[in-house]
């Protein structure tokens, strides 16, 4: 049995994406944020509680990172959110 102290509280997918949203430093990454989240949702069947965690974490990290300045098409449609994986090198 899991104590209530052991469990970060449940947070929706939209609400992550808010919270990310506001760690952007640039409107261009504020833009990547639904792919990136998108992308994430649609892979968490396949991770583990913490293999998502691990992917928000890493979204999070470039979204404060100062030397990752992504341009503006970085951030079209579905090839932004296919193209980037944050697990890999």
């Amino acid at each position: 049995m899991t104590h209530l102290d052991d469990t970060i509280p449940p947070i929706s997918w939209r609400e992550m994406e808010a919270i990310l949203a506001t760690m952007a430093t640039t409107e261009t990454k504020r833009l990547m944020i639904r792919h990136l989240v998108e992308g994430t949702r649609k892979q968490a069947h396949f991770l583990t509680p913490g293999g998502v965690m691990t992917e928000l974490f890493y979204i999070a990290s470039a979204m404060l990172d100062a030397k990752f300045s992504p341009s503006t098409s970085d951030t079209g449609g579905s090839e932004a959110s296919s193209s980037f994986s944050a697990s890999q090198p």
